[in-house]
Order: C-alpha cells, then sequence, then structure tokens
C-alpha cells in the first residue's frame, strides 16, 4: 500500500511471458519425468503446445490494445 493515498499500486502482468515460461516448465518436466511415465513427453509436449497457444492470443490481444491506445480518438 502506498503511504497517503490508501490505493494499492495495480502489477501489470505480461502473460505472454508466463505461458512461454509454463511451456518450458512442461517441456523440462516431461524430460525429468521419460523414464518414470511412459509417454511423459507426448503429455509435456500437448500441454506445452497450450500454453504456447495461449502466448500467442495473448500476445495478439496485447498488441491489439496498443494499437487501440495509439490510433487518435475522433470526438
Amino acid at each position: 500500500m502506498e503511504k497517503g493515498g490508501g490505493r494499492i499500486k495495480k502489477l501489470k502482468v505480461n502473460y505472454t511471458i508466463l505461458f512461454i515460461m509454463l511451456f518450458n516448465s512442461c517441456i523440462v518436466a516431461g524430460l525429468g519425468l521419460k523414464d518414470t511415465m511412459d509417454y511423459s513427453m507426448i503429455y509435456a509436449v500437448g500441454v506445452g503446445m497450450l500454453f504456447l497457444i495461449g502466448a500467442v492470443i495473448s500476445s495478439i490481444r496485447e498488441a491489439k490494445r496498443k494499437e487501440e491506445a495509439q490510433r487518435p480518438r475522433i470526438n
């Protein structure tokens, strides 16, 4: 909390980076479990692809939001 105003600063989260890091952790987990579980790498790549799709979607949304913010407003 900030002093004086009592307002809480909102943290801006970059979801694209978050999804890419989750993809990387899925691949690492799949490699780590390949001797323990059957088909662990296939599962890891499948779940990782879902995270990559999420990264693409969040990146497109962020680009659209930035484009709309730069567009001049006509009243």
